[in-house]
């Protein structure tokens, strides 16, 4: 059975900001029974940038890291977003609709031009 991870965990988690909390979150992690949602990872990433202020290719790494150890549906399409992420500077949920696009080939419809520029042609 899985145990369901929300942002709070994860963040801390991944910022060890509080030592009884990241202990509880680790042990869930580490069980490999964790579970969690693509939006919450978008969550835990706009978190990182906006209020700890971490680089995007740091959050980008960290999540695509973290993806090792718990499971999260569309994994292969939330590891591309991770990747974007760090190397854009497009929200995450945008990074989210240039990889459905690019591994999934679904057509999006965007009038965004930063991220139809990155979409590939269908």
């Amino acid at each position: 059975m899985f145990t369901i991870i929300d942002e709070p965990v994860i963040l801390r988690y991944v910022l060890d900001d509080n030592k009884k909390q990241a202990e509880e979150a680790a042990s869930v992690i580490a069980s490999g029974r964790a579970y969690t949602y693509p939006e919450i990872i978008a969550r835990v990433a706009v978190t990182l940038r906006d209020v700890y202020h971490v680089p995007r290719t740091m959050i980008g790494e960290t999540l695509t890291m973290l993806l090792d150890d718990i499971c999260v549906n569309e994994e292969d399409i939330i590891r591309l977003a991770c990747r974007y992420f760090g190397s854009t500077p497009l929200d995450f949920t945008d990074c989210m609709l240039i990889a459905r696009n690019v591994l999934r080939g679904y057509r999006v419809l965007s009038f965004d031009k930063s991220v139809l520029k990155r979409m590939l042609p269908l």
